[in-house]
C-alpha cells in the first residue's frame, strides 16, 4: 500500500490497566487504516473496543508498540502535541453528545476553533455551512436544552467535522436514536466520508449499522478475530 494512501497504522500495540490483577486490555494489535475508510468497530461488552478508540484517538498511552499518523510516530510526542494533533486532525462523536448546555448550537460547533483561538468571520461561515449540511440550518442560536437527542447528536457530528479533521471516531452514535434517525446519521456520516474522502471509524453493537462498513474490525478479550 503506496504511504500517502495510510491514515495510520499500529505495530504490536498492547495496552495493560496496572493494579492488582493488571488487565490486559489490548493484546499485540496491528491494523493498518486507509484515509477515507469507512469502518465499524465490533465486539462484546468489556471486549477492548473503547480501550482501541482511545488509543487511536491519542487519549489514551500505550503500553508498548508503536502508532503512527500520517507517517508519524505519536509516542514520542509530548500531552501538547498531542493535544495540538487532536484538535487538528481528529474528530469525536460520542453516544452522549456532551455539548455545553450555555452555548448556542453554533457556538458548541465552534469549540475546537475558540480552544485553538482561531475563531473568524470565515471559520463562523464554515460552521454555519456544517449545521446546515446536518439539517440545523435554523437552530444556529438555539441551545442545546431546547432540541431533541437528533438534533443534538447532529450538533455534535457538526462539531466534529469543524477542522475538517482526517478522521471521525464515532462511539456508538446512533446508540440513543430512534431507528430513522440513526439511519439518517449513518447516511450523513456516508455523504461526508464520500464527498471530503474523510476517514470514520465507528464502534457500534448494531450488526446492521456495522454490516454496511466496507470494513469490520471485530475484537474479542483484546484481540483483533476478524
Amino acid at each position: 500500500m503506496p504511504k500517502d494512501e495510510i491514515l495510520l497504522s499500529l505495530e504490536n500495540i498492547n495496552k495493560v490497566y496496572p493494579g492488582a490483577q493488571p488487565v490486559n486490555a489490548l493484546i499485540d494489535i496491528n491494523l493498518t487504516i486507509k484515509k477515507g475508510e469507512f469502518i465499524a468497530v465490533v465486539g462484546p461488552s468489556g471486549s477492548g473496543k473503547s480501550t482501541l478508540m482511545n488509543v487511536l484517538g491519542l487519549l489514551d498511552a500505550v503500553t508498548s508498540g508503536k502508532l503512527y499518523y500520517l507517517g508519524q510516530e505519536t509516542s514520542k510526542w509530548d500531552e501538547k502535541q498531542k493535544a495540538v494533533f487532536r484538535n487538528r486532525e481528529i474528530g469525536f462523536i460520542f453516544q452522549a453528545h456532551l455539548l455545553l448546555a450555555e452555548f448556542t448550537a453554533l457556538e458548541n460547533v465552534l469549540m475546537p476553533a475558540y480552544i485553538a483561538r482561531q475563531v473568524n468571520h470565515s471559520l463562523e461561515k464554515r460552521a454555519k455551512e456544517i449545521l446546515t449540511i446536518v439539517g440545523l440550518e435554523d437552530k444556529f442560536y438555539v441551545k442545546p436544552k431546547n432540541l431533541s437527542g437528533g438534533q443534538n447528536q447532529r450538533i455534535a457530528i457538526a462539531r466534529a467535522l469543524m477542522n475538517q479533521p482526517s478522521v471521525v471516531f464515532a462511539d456508538e452514535p446512533t446508540g440513543a436514536l430512534d431507528q430513522k434517525t440513526g439511519n439518517d446519521i449513518y447516511n450523513l456520516f456516508r455523504k461526508i466520508n464520500a464527498e471530503e474522502n474523510m476517514t470514520f471509524i465507528i464502534v457500534t453493537h448494531e450488526r446492521g449499522l456495522a454490516q454496511k462498513a466496507d470494513r469490520i474490525i471485530e475484537i474479542v478479550d483484546g484481540q483483533i478475530v476478524k
